[in-house]
């Protein structure tokens, strides 16, 4: 069985400007990246100490007005983002210590994947680590047949004409064949117009008739409101989209709709959408609960195990979000955690580890 990993990453030294306009941009995007992160702490760099606040942004102001600028924000070494405030220095780990310089090239994540097993990586595109189109081709060129690469544009005005070139240019002329869509991207406009808005449609209308899939980062928390609300805004681009494929990055939050004897109910408006619309979810537990539970996550396969049950495999892909994993485990444990979910056969297990990845990029 060929195995796909649907969540991975390769790109050049953070410090530089990454395929984006000048390394300064590049910062505004991680410094907002690492104002909005949750899943690390913030660490004081003297004693390692976790403080609660941030001091990246103004937390009224979700614009770029709201930018901190006395912070010295800046990439660091061994997987740190780093910034200074009143003669204090803090970081968040947000890769692992292992990334010295802050790179992670093809071969490194190549020899990864033949370590552990996977056939084929799909590289998601997000703005922390540049725009990487151009990369991601020549990755692809120097490794045939294992990376799917994925384009981004810059969510927030994805309408306009440059927005639309560079989306058929990644698809056309560098063979992408996805899209990376963050509503993360949207702090650009201060999230006074969205996605599913009529503006927007002749971006969609390209994706459309590119006949390829979205992958989609819902925030959860943002100034278009919590989940429900952002599902809401994803029903309605769906409704008038209802064949273009999407697929949910990180997955769906089953914790946000567990009991407190850990049963999952997913509300209506999330089942409807999941049965009626193309949309799969990812299965990416490691990255999101590593720094919370043990391997092999006895609670995440309890979880799987329910979405297995309320959704069936179909809708289901595998993916790791290496080298950001190694935080808390291996790439091979990543993948091996599903080893013991015994409720998984192999029709069900072919399916969820490449199956249907394969089929969306048919």
């Amino acid at each position: 069985m060929a195995i796909i990993d649907c969540h991975a990453h390769i790109f050049p030294p953070l410090a530089g400007a990454c395929g984006l306009p000048d390394a300064a941009t590049h910062r505004l995007y991680q410094q907002r990246a690492m104002h909005t992160h949750g899943n690390q702490p913030v660490r004081r760099l003297r004693d390692d100490a976790i403080i609660a606040a941030r001091d990246l942004w103004d937390p009224n102001d979700p614009s770029e007005a709201g930018r901190a600028t006395d912070v010295d924000f800046r990439v660091g070494a061994m997987g740190r983002f780093e910034w200074s405030k009143d003669g204090e220095d803090y970081y968040v780990q947000f890769l692992p210590p292992s990334l010295q310089d802050m790179h992670f090239p093809p071969a490194a994540l190549v020899a990864q994947m033949d370590y552990a097993g996977v056939q084929t990586a799909v590289l998601q595109n997000d703005h922390i680590y540049g725009d990487l189109a151009d990369y991601f081709a020549a990755a692809r060129t120097r490794f045939p047949g294992r990376f799917v690469g994925l384009a981004n544009v810059d969510e927030s005005c994805a309408y306009r004409d440059d927005q639309l070139q560079r989306l058929h240019r990644a698809i056309d002329e560098l063979g992408m064949q996805g899209l990376y869509y963050t509503l993360a991207g949207f702090f650009r406009n201060g999230y006074c117009q969205y996605f599913s808005e009529a503006e927007y449609y002749p971006f969609w209308d390209q994706v459309q008739a590119l006949g390829i899939p979205v992958f989609w980062v819902f925030l959860g928390d943002s100034p278009a409101g919590g989940f429900e609300e952002e599902m809401g805004l994803f029903r309605t681009w769906l409704e008038r989209y209802p064949t273009i494929p999407s697929v949910l990055v990180h997955g769906l939050p089953t914790a946000l709709f567990a009991d407190d004897q850990d049963h999952i109910a997913l509300p209506d408006y999330m089942m409807e959408i999941m049965r009626n619309f193309p949309v799969y979810s990812e299965v990416l537990y490691p990255i999101a609960w590593g720094g919370k539970t043990d391997y092999p996550y006895d609670r995440a396969r309890h979880h799987l195990r329910q979405l297995c049950d309320l959704l069936g495999p179909d809708r289901l892909i595998w993916g790791s979000d290496m080298p950001n994993v190694e935080r808390y485990c291996t790439y091979g444990q990543s993948l091996s955690y599903l080893d013991y979910c015994d409720f998984l056969g192999d029709r069900e297990r072919a399916k969820i580890l490449g199956g249907n990845l394969q089929t969306l990029f048919l």
